[in-house]
């Protein structure tokens, strides 16, 4: 398909996708009178439609929507910086409310963030930032979790807990290396393996299949006999890690990011020693709070750390209650 045909295309289901919102009933004046707001705010996931992890943040940006009266859009970029960019183009050509953005790559979309801001639309980051945060790009806010400080804390709980010492080697398993998530986690794990003297390393895993990523992590455990532990800085390799270390015949204690049933069960029976809970729920919930304030008040858009606690045997109970769907 050529580039220009593309690019119609996307703009085709883009618009195609595009609901009127109802205007909400306003409590102060007569039954039944809409209030003026009748906001539409577009959320952009640069992953494909189908990870679980999306159904959390989903599920809180579709509530707070509905009590507030408006609407609240998803796309999928599909791990396309292009594709994710065209579909900025065509909210800023509809002149959308608010638009959300995982900032997954350093420098890729930071011209189309301005250009929304020019055009009077307001951009918040969710789930992924700049490195360098607002220096590095314009969006107004972010909300998720500072990356680094959670990597620093799981990284050192696995040390304590898992009785690592200087001289000692963790694998480090994600699924986009590349991605600005992976690059500031693996900076706050890496300091604090470096500061003790352990050394660590970097496995690319995808995101394809939970067998495909299984299979990427037991060869690497069978071919890397030194390895001391395992550190998952995503939730897919994060949801195989205790099944690779046992296929891979290695009793090695894990910890990493992340929260699913899967994930929750195996810290529950003392597999994982701990997960970070970056709390996706908040990550959709507050980012379309603060895109309808703005609209509505004016009030800017502030970051938000919606991550760094982690859950372990003393809080998993919970967890387990809400698995895949809040938390």
């Amino acid at each position: 398909m050529g580039m220009a045909l593309y690019r119609l295309f996307i703009i085709a289901a883009a618009v195609s996708l595009t609901v009127a919102c109802q205007p909400p009933v306003d409590p102060g004046g007569t039954e039944g009178a809409p209030r003026e707001e009748s906001y539409e705010f577009l959320l952009i996931i640069y992953t494909s439609a189908g990870n679980p992890f999306w159904t959390k943040v989903r599920a809180g940006a579709e509530e707070i929507a509905a009590a507030l009266g408006c609407k609240v859009n998803f796309q999928y970029a599909d791990n396309d910086p292009i594709k994710q960019n065209d579909l900025m183009e065509v909210a800023i050509a509809n002149r959308v409310d608010g638009l959300a953005i995982n900032i997954s790559l350093d420098d890729a979309y930071d011209e189309a963030v301005q250009r929304a801001l020019d055009a009077g639309i307001p951009v918040i980051g969710f789930n992924n930032d700049d490195s360098e945060g607002a220096a590095g790009n314009p969006r107004l806010a972010y909300i998720g979790q500072d990356e680094r400080a959670a990597g620093h804390e799981v990284a050192k709980r696995l040390i304590k807990e898992g009785g690592l010492k200087a001289g000692d080697h963790v694998l480090c398993p994600v699924e986009y290396p590349e991605s600005t998530y992976a690059i500031n986690r693996y900076a706050g794990v890496s300091k604090a393996f470096g500061e003790i003297g352990i050394s660590s390393e970097v496995l690319k895993t995808d995101a394809i299949s939970l067998e495909d990523v299984l299979t990427r992590m037991t060869q690497y455990l069978l071919g890397h006999p030194e390895t001391d532990a395992v550190l998952a800085m995503g939730e897919t390799p994060m949801s195989v890690t205790p099944q690779a270390i046992e296929e891979a015949n290695r009793e090695l204690p894990s910890a990493g990011f992340d929260i699913s049933r899967d994930i929750a069960e195996n810290i529950r029976d003392g597999r994982i020693i701990a997960a970070v809970d970056q709390k996706p729920f908040y990550q959709g919930s507050l980012t379309v709070m603060q895109l309808y304030y703005y609209n509505k008040y004016n009030l800017l858009p502030c970051d938000v750390d919606t991550g760094g606690g982690l859950v372990d045997k003393s809080n998993v109970a919970k967890v387990l209650e809400l698995a895949d769907t809040i938390r």
